[in-house]
């Protein structure tokens, strides 16, 4: 009998020994798990309001696009004797850690990140010098490959008055990010020749010297196009933009154009203002789209600035007009001109034109504005709002095997204000034009990339509000100990 209990505790000591291997084998197999889908599969959620530990969409969408990684190299000091730079380790080190989260793809590692102290390090100094010809100290050095770019401290901080009014790294980086990852530039002609706007002149009202510094620091290349020298447009032309023409093209210029747009598949955006005869129409009807001699006046209170100026709040769903319907984002026009599809384009299969920006219910297209005195809506001879105001065209050619195929594309903007120098950078102007240059290049992936102004908050307290603070933070806590100590006191008893 007692051999048998022996045995029975024999068996059961073995079950119980099998039982914890399985366990710490089942443990072992969990933390694996959970450590191997943390390292491909992770997420991370800001939850402050204005996004302050979050990437800009921008950066966002750059990153995700990379193929190969980026060599991100900070050779700047930390001393802690000086008080600016510990400022700007503080910054890019808070900065560098979301550029390390989101070039995560894939459980590999898009951008390497690595400080070298130059002056402790000097092997490793000397190696990036003779790799990359480096000739000066305390930069960020963005490579890839043989592609590099060097980002110096005043780079990083926006000054102005001689004060330091933001931190401005991301831009920077970014930046440089998609200067030395990419492989092909984008050239992009501005019509000239019939008084439109320069991309040289700095002028607040006329001039685009704003957005010539944004599109050049994106990558693209820009230059002129005048139709009356150049016997057609140019074959390294990408995307061709007609800023506000202030006098007719004439016939053999505008032919040039629809040669460009229907034999080449060419890329358009063009903006005109109302009251100017743009010579255009003919192109217009190729891509259905009908811009009226109109004026567009808006009678809705929450349409309209105090200047005058439309706030546009009406979007409809497009790739380009995405991000700010998304974000509730409007835009600043000046005076525009209908722009809306032609009803004679409706026959036509191969056309598709979208009216993606629109006016108030209570607007309307004025078709006297140069005779009527006093502007009124006149029924069944004014466009009733609302009013498109904005529109863009693509055209698709079937070929003899049944394969449709994307032809061009089309943008016209019935007010050309809206990217002059005092209004890209308001509201939603910047991101809707920058959208629409994307969108005729065919680059989707870059599109929803809003510039997100640097933001800085102050926290002022009073004294009451401190020993509130203390409060919440101290004394409920405390209170709480207490009385689980009190309670486990009871229970020893």
């Amino acid at each position: 009998m007692q051999i048998n209990k022996f045995n029975e505790f024999r068996i059961t000591r073995r079950f119980r020994l099998l039982n914890r291997i399985a366990q710490i084998v089942l443990g072992l197999c969990l933390i694996a798990s959970l450590n191997y889908l943390a390292a491909r599969y992770f997420d991370r959620i800001d939850l402050t309001e204005s996004g302050a530990y979050t990437l800009a969409p921008e950066s966002k969408a750059y990153i995700r696009e990379l193929k190969e990684p980026v060599d991100i190299i900070v050779t700047i000091p930390k001393d802690p004797e000086q008080p600016e730079l510990v400022q700007i380790h503080r910054q890019l080190d808070k900065l560098f850690r979301e550029y390390a989260a989101e070039g995560m793809i894939g459980g590999e590692s898009l951008l390497r990140i690595e400080y070298v102290d130059i002056y402790r390090q000097r092997k490793r100094a000397q190696e990036l010098a003779n790799q990359y010809n480096l000739t000066q100290e305390n930069l960020i050095l963005v490579a890839q490959g043989e592609r590099k770019r060097e980002i110096r401290q005043g780079e990083l901080y926006e000054v102005a008055g001689g004060e330091i009014r933001g931190f401005r790294g991301e831009k920077a980086i970014t930046s440089a990010i998609v200067n030395v990852s990419s492989r092909e530039e984008d050239k992009i002609y501005f019509l000239v020749g019939h008084g439109e706007m320069r991309l040289d002149d700095v002028d607040p009202l006329r001039g685009l010297s704003q957005l010539e510094a944004f599109l050049r620091e994106r990558n693209y290349v820009l230059a002129t196009l005048d139709l009356a020298i150049d016997s057609e447009v140019p074959e390294d032309a990408d995307l061709l933009i007609v800023p506000s023409p202030q006098a007719s093209l004439l016939p053999e210029e505008v032919e040039k154009l629809r040669r460009y747009m229907s034999e080449r598949n060419g890329r358009m955006i063009t903006l005109i203002d109302p009251g100017r005869r743009h010579g255009m129409d003919d192109l217009f009807y190729d891509w259905g789209i009908l811009a009226d001699d109109m004026t567009v006046e808006e009678r809705g209170p929450d349409f309209r600035a105090q200047g005058g100026d439309f706030i546009i709040r009406r979007f409809a769903e497009h790739p380009i007009t995405e991000l700010l319907i998304e974000y509730q984002i409007t835009t600043l026009f000046g005076q525009p001109r209908p722009v809306r599809t032609d009803p004679a384009s409706l026959s036509d299969s191969r056309l598709k034109v979208t009216q993606i920006i629109g006016t108030s219910e209570q607007s309307w297209g004025e078709r006297d504005y140069r005779t009527q005195a006093k502007i009124t809506f006149d029924e069944g001879r004014d466009l009733k709002g609302p009013v498109s105001i904005g529109a863009v065209s693509t055209r698709s050619a079937d070929t003899e095997l049944g394969i449709r195929i994307p032809g061009g594309r089309f943008v016209v903007f019935g007010n050309s204000d809206f990217i002059t120098n005092n209004r890209l950078r308001t509201f939603g102007n910047r991101t809707l034009f920058f959208n629409s240059i994307n969108w005729a290049l065919t680059k989707n992936s870059l599109l929803n990339i809003p510039t997100r102004p640097l933001e800085s908050y102050q926290v002022v307290m009073s004294e009451r509000d401190l020993n509130r603070l203390l409060l919440y933070y101290g004394a409920i806590p405390g209170a709480t100990a207490l009385l689980g100590l009190f309670i486990f006191l009871i229970r020893r008893r």
